[in-house]
């Protein structure tokens, strides 16, 4: 198998619009074998994750998707920030929320602007997270229900990189997970 080229622009182009961040997300169409479970992405004035109760007041735009093919889930997040230096802060946040002990992180070929792979206890069994920076967005993809596989949660990471550099540059995102 040829190895994947791994994006890694860091580019400063903010991704400021839901609908845009409901693009980047990937579909079954684009995973094929895969099934859509649940979609949120959030709107640009936070209704769909915000409410008055549990207001959002500098929270980045963001957007999910759950996908399934059989036992296994893979999870696609996506946060956009306004500048780089807060997308570098909430990747360190998020980096954070991996306890050290029940995870452990793995070495991978960075993704991105920069990223980490974590292995450990997720609600479906162990599972591989990978958390990446890609310019002002901070995006993590999760894969559980079967044996742990990192060279399939990288490729899932790769497709995600390039579809949020692909909008990042203007263009719509069309990155697939192309050939296993």
């Amino acid at each position: 198998m040829p190895a994947v080229a791994a994006p890694s622009a860091d580019l400063e182009g903010t991704l400021l619009d839901d609908k845009v961040v409901g693009q980047v997300l990937p579909d079954a169409k684009v995973m094929a074998g895969w099934d859509e479970e649940k979609r949120k992405v959030d709107t640009a004035d936070h209704s769909v994750t915000c409410s008055a109760s549990a207001p959002c007041t500098g929270k980045p735009l963001s957007g999910s998707v759950r996908l399934s093919s059989g036992d296994l889930v893979t999870r696609f997040l996506v946060e956009t920030l306004p500048s780089r230096d807060a997308a570098r802060n909430r990747l360190k946040e998020t980096y954070a929320s991996y306890p050290v002990g029940p995870f452990h992180k793995v070495d991978a070929p960075a993704l991105g602007s920069e990223s980490q792979v974590f292995v450990g206890p997720l609600s479906a069994g162990d599972g591989v997270s990978t958390v990446v920076r890609s310019g002002t967005v901070v995006a993590s993809v999760t894969t559980e229900g079967g044996p742990v596989d990192l060279p399939a949660a990288r490729r899932f990471a790769v497709m995600l990189v390039k579809r949020i550099e692909q909008a990042q540059a203007g263009k719509t995102p069309d990155a697939g997970l192309g050939a296993a």
